[in-house]
């Protein structure tokens, strides 16, 4: 699902306008930038939780030329659904 389709989805299913549902949609992304940068989870019950974590840098290898590489470190986010959302999957 694309990021239009779910503002239409979400406002059709909460009668809330489309553009108030990109206003959200927008804060909650720059929110989760503002925690992912300041290693902070985010909790949502009966969804999951998205949390960050840090990659420490490895030696890698390139394929076509067999130089070895540094790979920097870099925050990700990982996201681990709920007991409620793996049940809900599972049906």
């Amino acid at each position: 699902m694309d990021n239009k389709t779910l503002i239409e989805t979400i406002a059709a299913d909460s009668g809330i306008e489309k553009e108030r549902v990109q206003e959200m949609l927008s804060a909650f992304y720059s929110i989760t930038a503002e925690c992912c940068v300041a290693m902070d989870t985010i909790i949502i019950p009966g969804f999951g939780q998205f949390e960050p974590k840090k990659r420490k840098e490895r030696l890698t290898v390139h394929p076509s030329t067999g130089r070895r590489l540094l790979v920097p470190p870099k925050l990700v986010m990982n996201f681990r659904p709920s007991a409620v959302m793996k049940s809900n999957l599972k049906q």
